[in-house]
């Protein structure tokens, strides 16, 4: 009994150890795959947006006069 009892033990360890060590991999690999928006970029993206509604807003001061 003491047997069985240690061979499921380390069956379950093992498959535990095999969880740890898939889901290790998915975290990193997702990491490994994200796009990391630098500062810059977020002032470029904010200058862009700026510059958009300027000139739409300039757009339709034009057309209503």
């Amino acid at each position: 009994m003491n047997y069985c009892s240690s061979v499921a033990e380390r069956a379950i360890e093992a498959v535990n150890r095999l969880l740890i060590a898939a889901m290790t991999s998915a975290w990193t690999s997702t990491l490994n795959h994200q796009h990391v928006v630098t500062f810059s970029e977020e002032i470029d993206d904010a200058r862009e947006v700026c510059s958009r509604e300027n000139s739409a807003a300039a757009d339709c001061v034009r057309s209503q006069n």
